[in-house]
């Protein structure tokens, strides 16, 4: 039996480094980098799952596996990838752009009889951050027996909606803001599946412990009940005393199925967070020790207020909204472009002749097609007024609400330390009522009805503190969680 005790606990410092390659650090402090490639990725998985063997897994394992493999984990990872891709297409709006172009027709005219066109060409535009439009076509047509050659020129300058650069950037600036949510979202869900992964780590441990627990207190109560009976033959107990000690057996049996079925069902969640094969065998290697974290409930508020990656999202979400009110607010405009376009053309019987572009067409003009009173235009930018309001309150909530998470962390975790040291007063109450009232069984005193209620006192006391120990393990992760100093955040999410 492993038991936790003021004299077996080991004090050691969480804070201070429980993640290989994936540091856990402390409130203060961000030294750690995340991720791992994917050369690593494979390379774990092949040396780890064995066949036959049981896998070893030390906390540090868990942790680095499931940020590895875990499934969740990867399907951000892939909403990452989607993001960048929406980037480029939306920053190809702006490339230099080639577009070829060719046909074939075949007409009839009432008095020239039948015709047969060809044509092709290259249009080359580009298209500005300023909303300016330039493109050059080079073509050559066949139509009537004669070749057309000529240069087309072309160019739009908007006069007045479309001649803001974020208006017209605005494809490119909305993908960025994709980019960045999808980054801090992965982030996210890397620290939620540390979290996750150390708490399915210690439900396994604790489901050991209990299951190593339950079956001393059964071998106890057996030896209980079997002298019960060798002393009922003697007349120095009766069969009552025969009868509550095996009560408390049963039920100290059925407790031990219990804990052995939660042990196999804590193993399967392991499986599943990790990627695992539901048929691999694994133990678990994670020690019940602790440190108490020393930090000031407001200083902590500070700290996470600070830190949290959720407020970075908020305020961008904030400027977002200010940044597509502004966009809202141009397009009010009505649209007014300036075209200017200019063509040479060139005429010969032959193809392989000489082209002389003799003849020279320009033009400018005005063009709009634009509804003046723009009454749906006004009506949207009266709805992003809306949503500036909305972002700001958002991110007041946010803030609250991490404030709120750290406090109720923080109470959490002074809570199991408290539960801790009830515990083990109540363990060593037991231990001392137990070892009085077998005293007292054993030399015809008393009944076994103490010896019995001491038993069940002292199964219970050691089944809350391996609880106590466990939520303050996971809860200290859970703070730190809550304080946005558990991963050091990565490139693009700040």
């Amino acid at each position: 039996m492993v038991r936790v005790s003021p004299i077996y606990v080991i004090w050691i410092f969480l804070l201070s480094g429980c993640i290989v390659d994936e540091q856990v650090v402390n409130p203060s402090l961000n030294k750690t980098p995340i991720g791992t490639s994917l050369s690593e990725q494979n390379l774990f998985l092949e040396e780890n799952v064995i066949a036959d063997d049981p896998m070893i897994l030390t906390l540090d394992d868990a942790i680095q596996r499931a940020l590895i493999a875990n499934r969740g984990l990867i399907a951000a990872g892939d909403q990452v990838d989607f993001s960048q891709l929406s980037l480029v297409a939306a920053k190809s709006q702006f490339e230099l752009k080639f577009r070829p172009s060719a046909s074939v027709g075949f007409g009839k005219h009432s008095t020239s009889g039948s015709n047969k066109e060809y044509g092709t060409g290259l249009t080359i535009d580009k298209r500005f951050e300023t909303g300016t439009s330039v493109s050059v076509t080079p073509r050559l047509d066949k139509a009537s027996g004669s070749y057309q050659s000529g240069v087309d020129v072309s160019l739009s300058q908007p006069l007045l909606l479309g001649t803001d650069r974020e208006y017209n950037m605005t494809a490119v600036d909305s993908a960025e803001f994709s980019e960045r949510s999808a980054k801090r979202s992965l982030f996210l869900t890397r620290v939620s599946t540390v979290v996750t992964t150390v708490s399915l780590v210690y439900r396994v441990v604790k489901q050991r412990e209990l299951v190593g627990l339950n079956t001393q207190s059964a071998d106890r109560l057996k030896a209980l009940v079997s002298g019960t009976r060798a002393k009922e033959k003697i007349g120095l107990a009766t069969s009552i005393d025969t009868l509550r000690g095996e009560l408390q057996l049963r039920h100290a049996l059925d407790t031990l199925i219990l804990a052995k079925e939660s042990y196999g069902d804590a193993l399967d969640d392991l499986r599943v967070q990790l990627s695992l094969p539901m048929d691999q065998s694994i133990e678990v290697d994670a020690p019940l020790v602790y440190d108490l974290i020393e930090i000031d409930e407001s200083q902590a508020v500070i700290i996470a207020l600070s830190e949290r990656v959720e407020l970075d999202q908020a305020r961008d979400y904030f400027s977002e909204s200010q940044r597509y009110s502004r966009i809202a607010k141009h397009r009010t405009l009505p649209s007014l472009d300036l075209v200017f376009g200019y063509s040479q053309v060139g005429v010969n019987e032959n193809l392989l002749d000489n082209f002389g572009l003799d003849d020279h067409v320009w033009n400018v003009n005005l063009a709009t097609s634009t509804d003046f009173a723009r009454t749906a235009e006004k009506a949207a930018y009266e709805q992003s007024l809306l949503g500036i309001r909305s972002a700001k309150r958002s991110l007041e909530l946010q803030q609250d609400d991490i404030a709120r998470q750290v406090k109720r962390d923080f109470r959490n975790l002074r809570r199991s330390e408290n539960r801790i040291s009830i515990q083990e007063e109540q363990i060593q109450n037991s231990e001392a009522s137990m070892r009085l009232a077998k005293i007292k069984f054993d030399h015809g005193l008393a009944n076994n009805f103490d010896l019995v209620e001491a038993e069940a006192s002292l199964r219970q006391a050691e089944t809350n503190l391996v609880s106590a120990v466990v939520d303050y393990i996971v809860g200290s992760y859970r703070l730190r969680q809550s304080l946005g100093t558990l991963l050091k955040q990565s490139e693009g999410t700040q």
